[in-house]
């Protein structure tokens, strides 16, 4: 019967039945014909057919096996690099930053917050927070940043930088107009007193979109300068850090009237400002095209090369990245630069 056939073929043909048979599809389209003619007239001898299929695949099965060789070896486990990569991991997990990070964004948004035991803290919304916090509940919360306290007590929260109240913190602080400008001074030898600077932060980023992944080529980069002035650029001196060390905050009023006297100074700093930074621009640009195009090009050449030994290889899969390198190139090409604060520092 033509079930007969068709038994005989997946199981002196294929083996199909005993053990998996990656190239079964591919066999089937090369024999089709043969076997429909059989299934047709089952009274007729099969063995051409059989011995056909199994030399078919054969074939493929080599051409398979060559060609996972080298994705084996590329995707294989190295044990001494895993090993590695899970210390490094358990040591940036008992060395996290986050709850300092964390104690200053409650500081700043008013959040309020109070130590419940060891590792373990209240947070509840203080009667001055400005603005509504991501996650936070009304009757207030439990938190720790510790991991064995987390899997201890169910009702604690396990704050980590993935937490969604984490997030979104950092989303608050990256899009509010909160603390963009402001005016302070700072004790520095090497500028003399009274003279005035402008430090503006600027970012320069590309449209972000998730089937290109922009943001691995080209994340949104701080370009940071500071001008006096006479156009003299201050920020390979006068550090960050530095800055939070020197630095008193000016009170409101007199914030008020320096800016007031020094408008049209500030004016003009900040187009220079801004002339400098797109200038840095450029610089920035080319190193996430270098980049796409070195990870990109990598992958073509190796489909490339892997298409040769392996007929699974899709030449719509090489088109694919190639037609990406295209895209990237023309979104990168559209990469912008925006204010993001202005500081106004007088030197004491």
């Amino acid at each position: 019967s033509a079930q007969a056939v068709l038994f005989r073929w997946h199981q002196q043909g294929l083996n199909a039945f005993e053990q998996p048979c990656p190239a079964g599809a591919t066999v089937f389209s090369q024999v089709e014909n043969k076997l429909l003619r059989a299934l047709t007239a089952p009274q007729n001898n099969i063995d051409t057919l059989l011995s056909d299929t199994r030399s078919c695949l054969q074939a493929l099965d080599e051409a398979l096996h060559k060609g996972r060789d080298r994705l084996l070896e590329y995707n294989s486990c190295r044990p001494a690099v895993a090993e590695a990569l899970r210390h490094r991991a358990l040591a940036e997990d008992r060395q996290s930053t986050l709850a300092q990070y964390m104690d200053s964004i409650f500081d700043c948004f008013g959040v309020h917050t109070e130590e419940h035991s060891n590792g373990r803290y209240i947070i509840r919304p203080g009667e001055n927070m400005l603005t509504a916090f991501p996650q936070l509940q009304d009757e207030g919360m439990t938190i720790t940043y510790d991991r064995d306290i987390a899997l201890t007590h169910e009702d604690v929260h396990f704050l980590s930088w993935d937490h969604p109240m984490v997030v979104g913190a950092m989303d608050i602080v990256l899009s509010s107009e909160l603390g963009n400008t402001s005016v302070i001074t700072v004790e520095y030898d090497g500028i003399e007193a009274g003279t005035l600077l402008l430090e503006g932060i600027y970012i320069f980023e590309s449209a972000s979109s998730h089937a290109l992944n922009t943001s691995r080529y080209l994340p949104p980069t701080t370009i940071r300068i500071i001008l006096d002035e006479s156009g003299t650029q201050y920020q390979a001196d006068l550090s960050q850090e530095a800055i939070r060390q020197s630095s008193v905050q000016v009170d409101k009023d007199t914030a008020i009237r320096i800016i007031q006297a020094k408008l049209d100074e500030l004016k003009q700093l900040t187009v220079q400002c801004e002339q400098l930074a797109r200038k840095q621009a450029p610089n920035i640009l080319a190193q996430a095209h270098r980049q796409a195009a070195e990870l990109l090009v990598k992958e073509i050449n190796r489909l490339q090369a892997l298409s040769t030994v392996n007929r699974n290889i899709r030449p719509e899969e090489i088109d694919y990245f190639e037609q990406q390198l295209q895209a990237l190139d023309k979104v990168l090409d559209g990469a912008g630069l925006r204010l993001d604060a202005l500081r106004v520092i007088i030197a004491t």
